[in-house]
């Protein structure tokens, strides 16, 4: 590799820290997952064209591999290596021996990048009752110290809340390298566990790692009203002979059968012998298991669905609001939950958290009721992490059915007075037009009631319609 010229070193030096991508030796490192895409910046300045561009990747004892000389990709495996009118870098699909030191030059100006693989696996052999995870950057040599002292390796959980608590360890042997160590427990099954890499507290790559208990539990939060599904694991070793079944508890569960009330359609089996559960409600908190029959049963997985619901009750007077949140555990709740009212705003006493059976409550009392665009929420935690949250919003009055109807029925009564008034006029002019039938019409209920007299009691005085109807209250009364 040639060496640096004293101003292309200046001048790439000046590019890189302005970025703010430089480590504190002066070259610039990117940090990557396998199978990722990534581009490698090429630091010279004011290329004009990308046919003079050499790319070389620096191996073991400093060995050099060419990689794309004179603007063309050399390497055998050049498809997954493309070269940008910038003359950057790309390499696709990332694989362990992409993690290298790569220089870019062109005349007498060349750049270096360390690319730099994060990786997390968990030690085959740890201590009992132990679980341990380890957390690197990777280079195609395995694991090597960095000096730079702005890159950190942090650990948490899946809400990228950082891990904390008397059963995890933390150990970092250098600032590239860090081991979790986790006092196992049986819902520690299918746990999602995250790793992340920082540069000069910015988060540059994130892994994630689940791990598997032998005979775990694995744990599931649910709200009340939405849906959840289950899998079943190592369905495709069943064989020919295989049935999966799904229980409840002891009682064994069929695509028509839910806990509480028979034959509705509450739970529905998939192809993949996965479960799912279309609208959850409390009652549905449990342990659900999948298992095997092959003449003997074997059960292939174990979960407990925790379900979270929040509902709201107005005062006598409408002026004040309680909140209540319940956590319906699948057995008794572990002492590691906790329910928090986690929404944007909270003008009012949250009360005590209370343990009751199975399950967690939390009210909150507002003595003034909150306005439209407020949204109170609450969050269900399992070991300092958010496991689930549930949002209750406030009801807009205007948005009810009776508020939608009032305009309605105004409208319809306006429609109504207007029709009658329309009709009155039409009759009036009418009548101007034909005095003679007026007239003759007069003189024939003249004759009828002279000769109904004796026959009919007296009649009662007839009620003359107001001649004003131009007001909205006489068009109601007219209508009705």
């Amino acid at each position: 590799m040639s060496s640096f010229s004293l101003l292309g070193l200046y001048v790439l030096s000046f590019t890189l820290t302005a970025a703010g991508l430089q480590s504190s030796d002066g070259q610039l490192v990117m940090f990557a997952l396998l199978a990722d895409n990534v581009i490698l910046p090429c630091g010279i300045p004011s290329i004009k064209s990308c046919s003079s561009t050499n790319w070389n990747m620096i191996g073991e004892f400093r060995s050099v591999t060419e990689v794309v000389k004179e603007g063309k990709v050399t390497r055998p495996n050049a498809h997954r290596l493309i070269l940008l009118r910038d003359c950057s870098l790309q390499i696709n699909h990332l694989v362990n021996n992409d993690a290298r030191l790569y220089t870019c030059e062109s005349g007498s100006f060349n750049s270096s990048v360390s690319l730099k693989i994060l990786k997390l696996k968990e030690n085959p052999t740890p201590e009992e009752d132990k679980i341990e995870l380890h957390c690197f950057l990777d280079t195609y040599k395995g694991h090597i110290p960095l000096n730079d002292k702005d890159i950190h390796i942090k650990w948490s959980a899946e809400d990228n809340t950082q891990i904390s608590g008397n059963r995890f360890h933390i150990e970092n042997p250098s600032n590239s390298f860090s081991k979790l160590i986790i006092s196992k427990k049986t819902t520690d099954h299918h746990r999602k566990w995250k790793c992340q890499v920082t540069q000069n507290d910015e988060v540059k790559a994130t892994i994630s790692y689940t791990t598997t208990v032998k005979d775990g539990i694995e744990e599931v939060f649910a709200a009340v009203g939405e849906s959840v599904s289950f899998t079943c694991t190592n369905t495709s070793s069943l064989g020919v002979d295989g049935r999966v079944e799904w229980a409840v508890g002891e009682r064994p569960l069929t695509a028509d059968t839910s806990p509480e009330k028979g034959q509705i359609k509450a739970f529905h089996v998939n192809k993949d012998s996965s479960l799912l559960i279309s609208e959850v409600s409390a009652l549905y908190s449990g342990v659900y298991q999948c298992s095997v029959s092959t003449g003997e049963q074997t059960v292939l997985n174990k979960i407990k669905l925790h379900t979270l619901d929040v509902t709201s009750k107005y005062g006598p007077g409408g002026d004040n609001l309680t909140l209540t949140c319940v956590l319906t555990c699948a057995q008794k709740c572990e002492n590691d939950f906790n329910l928090t009212w986690c929404g944007s705003s909270q003008n009012g006493l949250q009360s005590s958290l209370m343990n009751v059976s199975n399950t967690l409550i939390s009210t909150l009392f507002l003595p003034v009721l909150p306005v439209r665009s407020v949204e109170i929420a609450c969050c269900v935690h399992r070991e300092g992490a958010v496991m689930l949250s549930k949002t209750w919003r406030p009801v807009n009055p205007l948005q009810t059915p009776a508020w939608f109807a009032l305009p309605l029925g105004l409208l319809m009564c306006a429609a109504a007075g207007g029709l009658y008034m329309y009709m009155k006029r039409k009759h009036n002019k009418d009548a101007g037009a034909e005095p003679s039938s007026i007239e003759m019409t007069h003189v024939y209920e003249s004759i009828q009631d002279e000769n109904n007299e004796e026959l009919l009691p007296p009649r009662q005085p007839r009620r003359e319609a107001p001649n004003n109807t131009d007001s909205f209250y006489d068009l109601l009364q007219a209508v009705n």
